[in-house]
């Protein structure tokens, strides 16, 4: 939250802050905000209104669908999927390493590089090294 969000809710800070100005001020800063929580409150309710009507529009096409006696999987169907996820092929290997347990491993030159690899090239070694 802000800090003029923090005054707001807290009762204790508010006061404070209403403390150090006029009265009249202070109302009309009271009617600025009775303003911006009216703005609010009908957006928050035509919001609701919104949501009500697609409801309702839902209910009514379900109970169209129930009458005639067709089934949201018949429905759907004749719906094609647009999007053919093609899968990506993993790289080839070029890299060959022995890792802590003494197990012989690879990587492909993408990614993170593996912390063998990544203190070997710290302490002065090429990538060549550990090329295939």
């Amino acid at each position: 939250m802000s800090d003029l969000a923090n005054t707001l809710n807290n009762l204790r800070n508010l006061r404070a802050a209403i403390n150090t100005i006029d009265l009249s001020r202070a109302e009309k800063i009271l009617e600025k905000l009775q303003i911006i929580i009216d703005e609010k409150r009908k957006k928050a309710e035509a919001e609701i209104k919104k949501i009500k009507a697609r409801q309702e529009l839902i209910k009514k096409y379900q109970a169209e669908l129930k009458e005639k006696g067709i089934s949201l999987s018949e429905l759907l169907s004749d719906v094609k999927e647009t999007k053919n996820k093609k899968t990506r092929q993993s790289l080839p290997a070029k890299y060959k390493y022995i890792d802590n347990k003494g197990e012989e491993r690879t990587w492909s030159g993408q990614g993170r590089t593996p912390l063998i690899i990544k203190k070997a090239l710290e302490a002065g070694k090429s990538l060549d090294d550990f090329k295939i």
